[in-house]
């Protein structure tokens, strides 16, 4: 898969590409939610803490498909850390990019949202929360970073305070054999 990505920096700009991005995928998201079944698991963590893992999928999953589930979460969180470490750098984002939009997961729609919960807390602190259909992601939302579908083969990315991000899927160039 190859991406032509294109950057626009600024803290005005993340903003109006976040409010853009964010209404361009509220309709799809809302409408893959509502066929889904609702499924919560708490994983305790350290003491007086642990994570709130909620899931939207058409079946509950198994033990194979949550261990898959948790490993795409992880590698998920892993890019997040990077984008928030060099968030101004367009080669950070092409593997990134590409990964999320590579086919996880068996090809499954699901809705997930990952929340800390901490002692003491009347209520769990949202992680992140990302969307899946066909195993692709067509939205990762964080509390400074929002990724969505903007159309076909067309995705957003904006991170607050840095800009936005937009990245278009292109056919790679073929190369043509020599004439002999």
């Amino acid at each position: 898969m190859a991406l032509h990505i294109s950057y626009k920096p600024g803290e005005q700009q993340s903003l109006q590409a976040a409010r853009y991005f964010h209404e361009a995928v509220e309709g799809l998201v809302a409408t893959m939610v509502e066929g889904l079944d609702r499924n919560e698991y708490t994983i305790p963590a350290s003491e007086g803490a642990g994570l709130l893992l909620r899931i939207w999928s058409a079946d509950a999953l198994d033990d194979e498909r949550l261990h898959d589930l948790f490993d795409r979460i992880l590698a998920v969180r892993a890019d997040l850390q990077k984008l928030r470490e060099t968030p101004d750098d367009p080669q950070c984002v092409v593997p990134i990019a590409t990964n999320w939009l590579a086919e996880h997961l068996g090809g499954a729609d699901l809705y997930l949202e990952l929340s800390l919960e901490l002692d003491g807390e009347a209520a769990p602190t949202p992680e992140f929360s990302m969307a899946l259909m066909r195993g692709r992601s067509v939205m990762i939302s964080t509390d400074t970073l929002f990724f969505s579908w903007l159309e076909r083969d067309v995705f957003g990315l904006t991170l607050a305070g840095h800009g936005s991000y937009l990245l278009e899927v292109v056919e790679e160039q073929q190369r043509w054999p020599k004439a002999s």
